[in-house]
């Protein structure tokens, strides 16, 4: 009953925050961020002194508390550390990133800027959680919907923008099909099988029409092409914070999910190298910082998709470490443009940044440059272990697209680079920022740059850490 101690937990906190912030409308947002990090940041402990993490077997006690709903081992621990740290660094973002935006209603009666937005937030990483945990198809579709309704709340909050309004309803509509297709598949599974439970399912059947109906509405959620045409707007339509939640958080979850169920080999292929190309050919020509990384996040999905359709041993930890980098590789570019507090969120706006501030344009700039696969930056460790499980699975054609993407993705990276070094400042969008003397990086951003930055410059130097949790994440799946 431990085990499910942080979730139940997270739960209470939740459900207190809300009634509080009802009783107290000048509940402030940056007290409740910190009172719900303060109980975020206390999970990790409770996972990493639980026995699976440094074990490879699974707990027979959840599964008797829960119903045969949820499941615990070492790869749902290690899924879970990655979640509850990309929530913590997106609730260090939120502190000024949502106060920001203009006050409005948006739960519970709550003024946005003050505690809803991180309440909604925080229920986004509760869902995830226990989607991670769930190994049955009516604990998946719960956590899912969950997730995905809080999502579309996220996403339109900025209701007097017409973006964000267009950002929210077509993840509406597209959300919408997707859990039509989930639900569908589910319904095919349990009328072939007579079963709900994942493992009751894969001891009945390998390959299915609901499996693939599943398959095609998980990669919607991952934004995977060609499943891909709401993530650009989106992206750009949303708060950015609430930008860095979508590309981080809910993938984690979803990803994890796609693992246990068993893929359909050929469609997950297809799509991997689908996103892989037209990830890095969408983002060329893109003007908007937020629309491009939407465009390099399709493509990192297709790197993910394929380890994933590969299918061996190496290529699903493979797989697991490159999840982890793009995590830390996502907080480390959002905070960096949320302190820059761009106004139009466009690309030029980066131009004189190395005049400006030196250290955030290294940064930047070195970051950029490891999500393209730079060595000797950690970017390009986890495109070298997703080639090598590829060519040693004999996928030689599809490796050889992958790194030629990767070669085309690097130069809008190369770009971005050259923009923040070289390209004359003369933009009025620029001389507004300067004289707005907005410089000065805050603390929750300046934490979480500097801790994702040295994990990025120093994870390909010293990797035997990740690997070694990896390692034994990998494989509890096979017992």
């Amino acid at each position: 009953m431990i085990i499910i101690y942080p979730e139940i937990l997270l739960s209470v906190a939740i459900l207190s925050l809300v009634l509080y912030g009802l009783n107290v409308p000048a509940f402030k947002l940056s007290i409740g961020s910190l009172l719900i990090m303060a109980v975020m940041i206390s999970l990790p402990f409770w996972r990493i002194s639980y026995p699976p993490f440094y074990t490879t077997s699974a707990d027979p006690d959840v599964l008797f508390w829960t119903g045969g709903l949820l499941m615990e081992n070492s790869w749902i621990i290690v899924s879970k550390i990655i979640i509850i740290i990309g929530s913590i660094s997106i609730l260090l973002l939120s502190i000024r990133g949502l106060s920001s935006l203009n006050p409005l209603k948006t739960f519970a009666g709550l003024s946005e800027g003050y505690i809803g937005s991180p309440i909604l937030i925080l229920i986004v990483a509760f869902s995830s959680l226990l989607l991670v945990s769930s190994i049955n198809w009516l604990s998946i579709y719960l956590a899912l919907e969950l997730q995905t309704l809080t999502l579309f709340i996220l996403a339109a909050l900025k209701r007097d923008s017409s973006y964000s309004t267009e950002a929210g309803l077509k993840y509406f509509v597209l959300g919408a099909l997707s859990s039509g297709l989930f639900l569908f598949g589910c319904a095919l599974l349990y009328g072939l099988t007579g079963e709900t439970s994942i493992q009751g399912i894969n001891s009945i059947l390998t390959a299915d029409v609901g499996k693939v109906l599943i398959t095609i509405s998980l990669l919607f959620k991952l934004s995977a092409a060609p499943f891909h045409m709401w993530a650009p707007d989106v992206y750009d339509g949303s708060p950015t914070t609430i930008t860095a939640l979508l590309a981080i958080v809910p993938k984690v979850g979803v990803f994890s999910i796609l693992i246990q169920i068993g893929p359909v080999t050929n469609v997950v292929l297809l799509c991997a190298v689908f996103s892989i190309i037209y990830g890095a050919l969408g983002a060329l020509n893109q003007t908007k910082i937020k629309r491009l990384l939407a465009y390099s996040g399709i493509a990192h999905m297709g790197f993910i998709l394929f380890g994933v359709a590969i299918g061996s041993f190496e290529s699903i930890q493979a797989t697991l470490i490159y999840l982890i980098i793009y995590v830390i590789m996502g907080i480390c570019s959002f905070s960096i443009i949320l302190s820059l507090k761009l106004t139009k969120d466009l690309i030029v706006e980066l131009s004189g940044l190395s005049r400006e501030n030196p250290v955030i344009a290294l940064t930047l700039a070195l970051t950029f440059l490891s999500t393209a696969g730079v060595p000797p930056l950690a970017g390009f460790l986890s495109k070298w272990l997703i080639f090598l499980s590829g060519i040693s699975n004999g996928y030689y054609l599809i490796s050889i697209i992958g790194v030629i993407s990767a070669v085309v993705a690097g130069v809008y990276y190369v770009r971005l680079v050259q923009i923040i070094y070289f390209q004359v400042d003369s933009s009025i969008l620029i001389w507004q920022r300067v004289l707005k003397k907005e410089g000065k990086v805050d603390l929750s951003s300046s934490l979480l740059i500097g801790v994702t930055f040295f994990l990025i410059l120093f994870l390909m130097a010293c990797p035997n850490f990740l690997l070694q949790i990896t390692h034994n994440a990998t494989i509890s799946l096979y017992l």
